[in-house]
């Protein structure tokens, strides 16, 4: 399950658009943050993507991107030309092809390293669905789970979705905002299509598995957030979006929270592993802000440069690692889960508050930029939100677990599965 909007010029105080995905996968699935510099390449290489190889293209842009360790694509990402892509799972009538082809997430990858508009991305996606198709596990343990994709496409001047069933399509543009969910949002309304002209794309929903998704609530959930601050909305508006709950509690109401919590491994066995907030300034300026962790109500969105990553975020694999970012926060992400009602309170203050400075204080910048001060802020912003949680992780040890609750079976297990110490 995932979340993605994007919010275009007329709805942003500043006039800058605005991108925002959480990521929601498998409980210990590791999610990386990378910058992977543009790149040449010689004629006829070949290029290895999740299950197929294709041929690589002559040249790549570079990226931002938040990927799960295990596979080549990326669930979230932006270039250095200010494009950004968000994917979704779709749970269709139409199943994918026996034959590997590739996935969503490669196909998020596969346009940002070529594009260099929202359009020119979108036709991207649509020449390698029609070439290769999409099918493949997209799931981390769980071979058996795949699903069709759908994507929100943006640069600096265009908002546009693309949905999918098997290798057809349909695009649609949006003048203000978009939010897409584990849903099909375009019905007929379409701009373009591979199918006849008039069909309602929604008829191929499989219902069953997208009511238990619980995709219409945190669609219109986004969609209601945003047309309510209309004209209003900042950065730090967009990290309270992500961090949303049904209920106070989490892990409750049947996938309903944007901020997702897993807790049983078979309706609420996702979670958010990872969150991404972009500003597409103009001047080819930009400002990236990510968790590198889970859990986006219980930690900071966090400035990344792409010349200069704070690297611990790109380590991580299937077990607990000191040297991972990723895998230091779960620590203190699932204890703090079994305290929650008492964690949250002392924690989301503070959060917010270090957030606005930080915001404040990293102006919009280009791409390649190294300059010292806003290196220095990106970097202290990952060290000082990593000391308060190991700090809060000692506090932890003096605070008692809340009343039993079947959740915390779940959390044990996968603590015990990837080697996460428990306190």
């Amino acid at each position: 399950m995932c979340d993605t909007l994007g919010i275009g010029p007329r709805y942003t105080s500043s006039g800058i658009s605005i991108f925002g995905k959480n990521s929601d996968r498998e409980a210990d699935e590791a999610q990386l943050v990378l910058s992977i510099p543009r790149e040449t390449f010689s004629e006829r290489q070949d290029l290895r993507c999740t299950y197929i190889t294709i041929p690589q293209a002559g040249s790549t842009h570079a990226v931002v991107l938040s990927k799960p360790f295990w596979l080549w694509g990326a669930e979230m990402g932006v270039n250095e030309k200010g494009v950004a892509i968000g994917n979704e799972a779709l749970f269709t009538r139409i199943k994918p092809e026996k034959e590997p082809g590739l996935i969503g997430m490669d196909l998020v990858r596969l346009a940002l390293e070529r594009c260099a508009t929202a359009e020119e991305a979108a036709n991207i996606i649509i020449d390698l669905l029609g070439k290769y198709g999409q099918a493949g596990p997209c799931g981390y343990r769980d071979k058996k789970f795949s699903y069709m994709n759908s994507f929100l496409i943006m640069d600096r001047a265009c908002i546009m979705t693309l949905e999918t069933v098997g290798r057809d399509y349909v695009v649609k543009h949006h003048t203000g905002h978009a939010v897409i969910s584990n849903r099909i949002t375009i019905t007929a309304d379409w701009d373009r299509s591979s199918l006849p002209k008039g069909t309602d794309l929604s008829t191929y929903t499989d219902p069953l598995t997208t009511f238990f998704a619980g995709s219409t609530h945190r669609k219109g959930q986004g969609d209601a957030a945003i047309l309510k601050a209309k004209g209003f909305l900042n950065v730090t508006d967009v990290f309270q979006m992500l961090r949303s709950h049904y209920s106070h509690a989490p892990a409750k109401g049947i996938n309903r929270d944007v901020c997702m919590h897993a807790c049983d491994p078979l309706i609420r066995r996702s979670q958010t592993t990872g969150s991404m907030v972009v500003e597409l300034h103009p001047d080819d300026k930009i400002r990236i802000f990510v968790t590198a962790g889970s859990a986006p109500c219980l930690t900071h969105f966090k400035p990344f440069m792409p010349a200069a990553p704070f690297m611990d975020t790109s380590r991580g694999a299937a077990h607990y690692s000191k040297d991972s970012y990723w895998w230091r926060h779960e620590a203190y992400h699932i204890n703090a889960m079994f305290r929650y009602d008492s964690i949250r309170p002392l924690v989301q203050d503070r959060i917010r508050e270090q957030e606005t400075q930080w915001a404040a204080g990293m102006p919009a910048h280009e791409w390649d930029s190294t300059e010292g001060p806003l290196v220095d802020t990106s970097h202290s912003a990952f060290v000082q939100s990593e000391q308060r949680e190991k700090a809060m992780l000692e506090q932890m040890r003096g605070l008692e677990r809340q009343s039993f609750r079947l959740s915390h079976l779940f959390l044990r297990y996968s603590a015990k599965r990837s080697g996460v110490p428990v306190v």
